[in-house]
């Protein structure tokens, strides 16, 4: 749409609901979490560094190498985010913990989460 000085802008109607979905749709993708959806999935629990690196048990410093993507995540580390979050979110039927661990890998590429848009009050992940 258009802003009153007839500039281009883009509105994303229940931006709390599309942002719910990602954090799902990270949270249950079959391939280890990348640096930039790890820090998506941090503020979205509304934790800092710190804070997250006090659950899983690693420093602060420990979790912005992940998030920077100089270190990789350890598999036990990635799976509590995992749960954590869909936890946070409310997620129904979440996945056993075996799956959780077993998604939880380094994969030699990411394949893009794909949200379905046609119900803008209902943002839902598509299956990977």
């Amino acid at each position: 749409c258009e802003d009153d000085q007839g500039e281009v802008t883009i509105t994303i109607n229940n931006i709390n609901v599309l942002h719910r979905s990602l954090v799902v749709a990270v949270a249950t993708k079959r391939t280890g979490m990348s640096g930039r959806e790890l820090r998506f999935v941090r503020t979205e629990l509304g934790l800092t560094q710190t804070e997250l690196a006090a659950v899983v048990g690693k420093d602060a410093q420990t979790v912005g190498r992940w998030e920077r993507g100089e270190s990789p995540m350890d598999r036990a580390s990635e799976t509590l985010i995992r749960v954590l979050a869909l936890q946070h979110v409310g997620k129904d039927g979440l996945p056993r913990v075996e799956d959780l661990a077993g998604w939880s890998v380094a994969s030699s590429g990411q394949p893009p989460i794909k949200i379905d848009a046609s119900d803008p009050d209902n943002w839902r992940p598509l299956a990977a």
